[in-house]
């Protein structure tokens, strides 16, 4: 018997994306244990210049039974034409989607009654990217060496670090995460860990649109 299409469908760029976010909405939702039973299927597309093809979007959107499906993508040094590109996409598939980006993250319904939502990391309005956002997160206990890590990867440049300009929050928070015990973890992993606060007000925006976007039951 062919498996039921799972009714709630996420986006994102990559696998890193996939299980951060399963592992972090866990913490909020009842998110279950196998990809089978999660509370929205969280689909990679190895590369944000895959998911935002022409055609791929749209063709996610018919998928049968979906009732609400979500985009998250990072915005790097390009967040006006990675919007651009998103609108233009969610534009085949929605009369009147919206011309602008709330900051709380948009979420739409189609006349056919699909939920559309969007989150660019890290805040719908800022250059930056899913490290970006974990930063942003960091526990205060832990604030004193997320410092000093950023202090680092500043300082490393006069020492020939050749990370570029864009990659500067991932150099940041893979410094912070090499000095944790133990050392290196993933950043699924640290999410897990709790090595970021899940009740700063960028999170608890993101965790909001998120259960708006799928109508969840937030875990009491």
């Amino acid at each position: 018997m062919a498996r039921i299409a799972n009714p709630n469908q996420l986006l994102v760029e990559g696998d890193e994306e996939l299980r951060v976010i399963s592992h972090f909405m866990d913490q909020y939702v009842e998110w279950g244990d196998k990809p089978q039973e999660w509370v929205a299927e969280v689909k990679s597309f190895n590369g944000v210049e895959n998911l935002l093809k022409p055609g791929v979007i749209e063709a996610e959107s018919k998928t049968p039974g979906l009732k609400a499906i979500g985009i998250m993508v990072d915005a790097d040094d390009l967040f006006g034409s990675r919007w651009s590109s998103i609108r233009e996409r969610c534009r085949k598939i929605a009369v009147n989607f919206p011309e602008e980006l709330p900051p709380e993250g948009l979420i739409h319904q189609n006349e056919h009654g699909l939920r559309i939502g969007v989150w660019i990391m890290p805040d719908n309005q800022s250059r930056g990217m899913l490290e970006t956002f974990l930063g942003s997160l960091v526990t205060q206990r832990l604030e004193p060496l997320w410092s000093f890590a950023q202090e680092s990867c500043t300082r490393s440049r006069e020492h020939g670090s050749p990370y570029t300009d864009p990659h500067y929050d991932k150099a940041c928070i893979y410094t912070f995460l090499a000095w944790l015990e133990p050392p290196g973890r993933s950043l699924n992993v640290s999410v897990q860990a709790r090595a970021f606060d899940a009740r700063s007000p960028l999170c608890e925006q993101f965790v909001r649109w998120f259960i708006d976007l799928y109508q969840l039951r937030a875990r009491s």
